[in-house]
């Protein structure tokens, strides 16, 4: 068995690619990661709308921010679905998912929309800025009730 150990390392462990603690990191928690970059993407999408409808109605950020929750929320309903790996085949399966998210998604924007009031008013914080607080403090809250409650991986595929 001498000729399988070199420099006193198994040669059979350099045939297989062992994965580096970034890789490991990534798969470990890729759902979250991806989770994570689509959010980026869909709040970039949200505070232009935001920006936008702001400009548009002379600072009523409670009407900004209800459009740009509207239309945000629709775009991450099927990126979600990719992501949580959930995409239900049966249409009642695919109607109860649809339901489920919108009544997240209703829970969530009088939060959202609290959370804005009180840094916007109390705290004196500028429109844009709360927007971002406030989207950090609602990304867990969608994070988490969508793998609870939306997505579940026992009702899928």
């Amino acid at each position: 068995m001498l000729f399988l150990k070199k420099n006193k390392r198994n040669i059979f462990k350099n045939l297989f690619r062992r994965k580096t603690k970034l890789e490991k990191l990534y798969y470990k928690n890729e759902e979250f990661i991806k989770y994570c970059l689509v959010s980026a993407v869909c709040t970039g999408i949200l505070y232009l709308i935001f920006f936008i409808v702001d400009l548009i109605t002379d600072g009523n950020y409670l009407l900004a921010n209800f459009l740009s929750y509207t239309i945000s929320f629709a775009i991450l309903f099927i990126w979600d679905q990719r992501i949580f790996r959930c995409k239900p085949i049966r249409r009642k399966d695919k109607i109860s998912q649809a339901i489920s998210f919108i009544i997240i998604r209703v829970i969530g924007f009088p939060l959202d929309s609290l959370v804005l009031h009180i840094l916007i008013d109390k705290f004196s914080i500028g429109n844009m800025t709360a927007k971002v607080l406030g989207s950090l403090i609602m990304f867990m809250y969608n994070y988490i009730t969508n793998k609870l409650f939306v997505f579940k991986k026992n009702k899928l595929l």
